[in-house]
């Protein structure tokens, strides 16, 4: 049997940044390392609300990525 191990997480933003010259929406990303494996997703959501208020442009997502490894029980 196998077990996964948390390794490191980050939480990826993606800002509406505006409108390109063909019409299509530009979005740029913003990451933060260094999150805890373990945190909860309210926390979380806490957290990102409040950064997203300081940036000048809108915040459409939030993606929370982590890395892991598969050791042996």
């Amino acid at each position: 049997m196998a077990v996964y191990s948390p390794l490191k997480s980050s939480v990826v933003l993606r800002l509406n940044t505006g409108t390109g010259g063909d019409g299509k929406m530009i979005v740029r990303s913003v990451t933060m390392s260094r999150i805890r494996p373990a945190v909860d997703a309210t926390s979380l959501k806490s957290a990102t609300d409040a950064l997203g208020a300081l940036f000048d442009y809108p915040v459409l997502a939030v993606e929370k990525v982590g890395t892991d490894s598969v050791e042996a029980a």
